[in-house]
């Protein structure tokens, strides 16, 4: 019993990050558990009161999804487009890169998927592949005229 606590003592801040780990799981979890639960029951009345083939419903929702994907490109592409036309792209030794552009400032690392993204006093930790193609093909490009000066 003595080593264990030993031990805890010894690798306190590794015995706290795994509990915070296994909270923040919980948390997601029980959130994504909440969030199909309600999609499972709009779906379920939807067929027993609704007389909705399950079919139906399931076409239903990819509707929705087509749906939000075409605002998501008729109004976020454009604007992010636009930002990155006229975007400051400087590479680092280290194979880190900065994005500015007017509004908005992007900061990764070469062959990572994860970047932080600066807007205002904000900061968020984005997935870099969910920007697109567009901001993909910039990069590249930016990457190959500093190679090439």
């Amino acid at each position: 019993m003595e080593q264990l606590l030993q031990l805890a003592k010894d690798y306190w801040p590794v015995a706290l990050l795994i509990v915070v780990a296994i909270m923040a799981a919980q948390w997601i979890v029980r959130r994504l558990f909440r969030i199909i639960s309600l999609f499972v029951v709009i779906g379920v009345v939807l067929v027993l009161f609704f007389q909705f083939s399950p079919e139906e419903v399931i076409q239903m929702g990819r509707k929705t999804v087509q749906a939000t994907q075409e605002v998501v490109d008729k109004t976020i592409k454009p604007v992010l487009d636009r930002e990155l036309a006229n975007a400051d792209i400087s590479f680092q030794p280290d194979g880190s890169y900065e994005v500015r552009t007017a509004s908005i400032r992007i900061v990764g690392k070469k062959g990572e998927s994860k970047a932080t993204v600066y807007y205002k006093d904000e900061k968020w930790e984005v997935d870099i592949g969910q920007l697109g193609k567009v901001f993909q093909d910039r990069l590249g490009k930016a990457e190959q005229e500093g190679n090439t000066m």
